[in-house]
């Protein structure tokens, strides 16, 4: 609010009201008609009083080759997020010394001097990234397959029963 805004409201009323008459414009008359009649069309507003719209609509079909190519993108997705999880778990126990003390465990568990055995030359970080690799490849694959086929048995389950009925709504 401006301070000639607030002026205007701080003044004293007058005695009297005066009342004024309203004014009503005349289609296609003046600046003002243009104006308006090139705005566009008038959007009304939602109604208030209600929930606003809703619409029911029936998941009958789920496209089997959308449902692959969404299965494949995100399994390969999570194969990076797991090998790079992998990688960083095997960094961590190596930097605490995990690897140390399971290879002092085993030394004194089998009586063996300590230069026969290490378990970094089985369990490495070659070999556990690369274990963690063929995993996530072949998780890649079965959740891919698992998706196609679950997409093929949801349609033949909509078509017996009509799918799935979704409400949708809008906001207030």
């Amino acid at each position: 609010m401006t301070a000639a805004d607030y002026a205007r409201t701080t003044k004293p009323s007058p005695a009297t009201t005066a009342v004024i008459p309203a004014v009503k414009d005349v289609p296609g008359a003046g600046t003002e008609a243009k104006a308006k009649r090139d705005r566009g069309p008038k959007v009304s507003p939602a109604p208030s009083t209600g929930t606003g719209r809703r619409a029911s609509l029936r998941l009958t079909h789920v496209e089997p080759w959308s449902v692959t190519r969404l299965a494949f993108a995100i399994s390969v997705a999570l194969m990076i997020v797991a090998v790079v999880a992998a990688m960083i778990f095997w960094v961590v126990l190596n930097f605490v010394g995990v690897w140390d003390q399971i290879n002092d465990s085993l030394t004194t568990v089998l009586s063996d001097d300590s230069s026969s055995f290490d378990v970094k030359d089985y369990f490495g970080f070659g070999r556990f990234v690369g274990l963690t690799l063929v995993l996530s490849a072949l998780n890649v694959v079965l959740m891919t397959i698992l998706a196609t086929i679950a997409a093929h048995l949801y349609n033949l389950a909509a078509q017996l029963m009509g799918g799935v009925e979704v409400t949708f709504s809008e906001e207030k």
